[in-house]
């Protein structure tokens, strides 16, 4: 995918998983447009908060990394594009 042609050059292959995953399962793609559908203080604070959780959890790390991107408002941006956070919000 173009769109994180940088991110992957810098290993975050686990985030492309993350985001095509989201894309074809309906369960995670509502929660993760959830998330981005929040303004950026609040979708940190909520990303760092399930960054904290997974780890105490002991989920694994490139899980925990790739939700930790969505903290990053490019990367936000970019996800919400592929995903079509902001046209199905202006939808409802």
């Amino acid at each position: 995918m173009k769109l994180f042609q940088k991110k992957q050059k810098s290993g975050h292959d686990a985030f492309t998983n993350l985001i095509l995953a989201a894309c074809e399962d309906p369960q995670m793609r509502q929660q993760i447009m959830g998330i981005l559908k929040l303004d950026p203080f609040n979708r940190q604070s909520l990303v760092g908060s399930i960054v904290s959780h997974l780890s105490i959890q002991g989920a694994p790390a490139e899980l925990v990394e790739a939700i930790a991107l969505l903290k990053d408002e490019e990367i936000a941006k970019k996800a919400k594009e592929v995903l079509g956070v902001d046209s199905l919000s202006k939808e409802q």
